[in-house]
């Protein structure tokens, strides 16, 4: 039984996997557009000594967007279901004594929701940046995140992957492109000789790697399913923001080639745990996959230049 408010502290080293994602996005431009989007819409509502929580704060980087670009003093507290990732965060915040670490245990095949691990009335505000794509039962999780904050608590979520009307053709979502990438590296496998030991049984492998896939990377649900499940839980919301970033070629290659994400991108190469080979060629096919992708978007995506 886990217990309410307890602090985390991290027990073994960040992972591999972990520190390759966080080096990824840090200083991308895409990533850094996206989160000062997030912090513009919290700056106006925060108060001197309020209780932020950063749900799903991963390695730290949506953090460090926070605790940069809002300078009144506040409390932090960083959730996540992964000590491996939250303690890459907690290796580059440890000295800031205004932020906190806080772990989504796992009961009975499913997460512990906010409350049940911060408290209820706990927050003056939560945050998150793309993950609630992630979350197969957003009306429990949003319903544990309405418990855990105070009267007139604020929550603002965002995510490059949720479906809606109106998005103009040629504009990608993040599933968009590990799609086309995924579908152009199995075009590789069929047809160049350099990976022909990975062709037998490839139809069959990819109907048994969908899971993995989509534990990764989940199909896009759309904007009325994220609606519903606040109003379920009782929020009250204010009209949608939308945003269009610009995504460099290679800052998306670095995030393509982070070993971890790679497993859910062409998991028919080793899955979850490839050999040494199997991750060499893996990353090989996903960035020969990767640069055909970028060529045909130079070419054809109205919205795409040489950069």
């Amino acid at each position: 039984m886990t217990e309410i408010g307890k602090k985390w502290l991290p027990d073994k080293a960040v992972s591999e996997g972990a520190a390759g994602y966080h080096n990824a996005v840090i200083n991308a431009s895409w990533n850094n557009d996206n989160l000062y989007e997030l912090v513009s819409l919290m700056k106006p509502e925060v108060n001197e000594n309020d209780t932020i929580v950063d749900f799903g704060a991963g390695t730290g980087a949506s953090s460090l967007c926070i605790l940069n670009h809002i300078k009144l003093k506040f409390n932090l507290w960083l959730v996540d279901n992964s000590p491996a990732w939250l303690a890459k965060a907690y290796e580059i915040l440890r000295n800031n004594q205004n932020v906190s670490y806080f772990i989504l245990e796992k009961k009975d095949n499913s997460y512990l929701t906010l409350d049940r691990i911060i408290g209820n009335n706990a927050a003056n505000m939560v945050v998150s940046a793309n993950t609630f794509h992630l979350v197969p039962n957003l009306k429990d999780v949003f319903e544990g995140i309405a418990k855990s904050l105070k009267k007139k608590g604020m929550f603002i979520f965002q995510s490059g992957n949720i479906i809606r009307e109106g998005r103009v053709n040629g504009m990608l979502m993040i599933e968009d492109t590990i799609h086309k990438v995924h579908d152009i590296a199995i075009d590789i496998i069929k047809n160049e000789s350099l990976f022909k030991i990975y062709r037998e049984n490839i139809n069959e492998r990819i109907k048994a790697e969908e899971e993995q896939r989509k534990l990764i990377f989940p199909f896009p649900r759309h904007i009325d399913i994220y609606l519903n499940a606040l109003k379920h839980a009782g929020f009250l919301h204010e009209p949608i923001t939308y945003k269009t970033i610009r995504v460099k070629y290679d800052d998306w290659m670095k995030f393509l080639r982070v070993k971890r994400l790679q497993a859910g991108i062409l998991p028919e190469i080793g899955s979850r745990y490839p050999s040494e080979k199997e991750e060499h060629d893996r990353d090989k096919i996903i960035t020969m996959a990767a640069n055909r992708l970028f060529d045909e978007l130079k070419n054809n995506n109205p919205f795409a230049d040489k950069e």
